[in-house]
């Protein structure tokens, strides 16, 4: 993306009014750390549940959205409160720009794998019979993502090939790094990381649906749709929520790299970008109603609470009922 293109971005803020987004995100930032506190306790305290091979995407998408849940968006709402980014330092930049930028482009490499591991999961799931198999078919590819982005983002943010500029009356210090400015960096940023990473979520999720639906009416037994139909109904849940608030920001930079001029639809930018941290706040509410059993933890620790409450009544003696009470006063003893 050209300078031309994003200069007006740069030096833009969002013009919705900066206490309806404090109290847009504080609403819903607060619950959502919550539950992803609750979601992912249970998915790692339980043995089962820790050691399902269709978890570990989730687990991990989920530790990715409450780090921004705790660093990410509480930086936004201090930018608010203050008017500015305080302390005005670098390292408040580019700490920032890791989460916003780094983890959220994390959850999309993961996603995208996860999209495609389903198809393993459901369908081969002869490929993962054994642990060397296991650990061939889906610890490494998830490992190497990992270690890939963490390497990226990393060398792209704190050690640059260009000369960063903070603006620090911006939300994110306008959350451009230099290196999205760089011809080859920004085009392998947006095109690999956004777009491909879309398009493969996209793509692996209506296939597996069509592919679920397909072998179900093949098979035309109810048992293997209920086997596979929360694998198949988390990812998807999860894959519409990113493609939901993903779609407007590649479409956009799609129309950018076909000419549209930087000057326009800049106020519809800002406004996708700002409504990303809903993938972020809203995933660990979806992983909840996507995981049945947690549903039914909570409503057990819920009554159990009730069951432990004591209602206690006052006991009012009157002159008829006063022998009663000394009679049952003297049984008990």
């Amino acid at each position: 993306m050209s300078d031309k293109q994003t200069v007006s971005f740069q030096s833009t803020e969002i013009s919705w009014p900066r206490p309806l987004r404090f109290w847009l995100l504080i609403t819903f930032d607060i619950p959502s750390i919550i539950c992803s506190l609750f979601v992912l306790y249970h998915l790692l305290s339980s043995r089962t549940l820790r050691h399902g091979l269709h978890n570990h995407t989730i687990i991990i998408l989920l530790l990715l959205a409450l780090v921004v849940q705790l660093t990410d968006i509480p930086l936004y709402l201090d930018f608010i409160l203050k008017g500015r980014v305080e302390p005005q330092t670098s390292s408040r930049c580019l700490l920032w720009w890791l989460v916003d930028l780094g983890f959220y482009n994390t959850v999309a490499i993961v996603l995208a794998w996860a999209s495609i591991e389903r198809h393993i999961l459901i369908f081969h799931a002869q490929w993962l019979s054994s642990k060397r198999q296991c650990f061939f078919f889906h610890y490494i590819p998830l490992i190497t993502l990992l270690m890939y982005a963490t390497i990226y983002y990393t060398v792209v943010i704190f050690f640059p090939p260009c000369k960063n500029t903070y603006d620090y009356t911006l939300p994110v210090c306008s959350a451009t790094p230099c290196y999205l400015l760089d011809p080859v960096l920004g085009i392998w940023e947006m095109g690999i990381h956004g777009c491909l990473c879309t398009l493969i979520i996209a793509f692996f999720n209506i296939a597996l649906l069509i592919r679920v639906v397909l072998y179900a009416k093949r098979c035309r037994q109810i048992f293997h749709w209920k086997k596979y139909h929360k694998m198949t109904s988390q990812i998807l849940l999860i894959s519409i929520l990113y493609l939901l608030f993903n779609l407007p920001i590649m479409i956009i930079w799609v129309a950018r790299n076909c000419g549209l001029p930087g000057d326009v639809g800049v106020e519809e930018q800002l406004v996708a970008f700002f409504l990303t941290y809903w993938v972020m706040l809203l995933l660990p509410m979806i992983s909840f109603f996507s995981l049945p059993h947690l549903k039914k933890n909570l409503m057990r620790l819920v009554c159990k609470r009730k069951t432990h409450q004591a209602i206690v009544f006052p006991l009012k003696i009157t002159p008829n009922t006063a022998p009663d009470v000394h009679n049952t006063m003297n049984h008990t003893k």
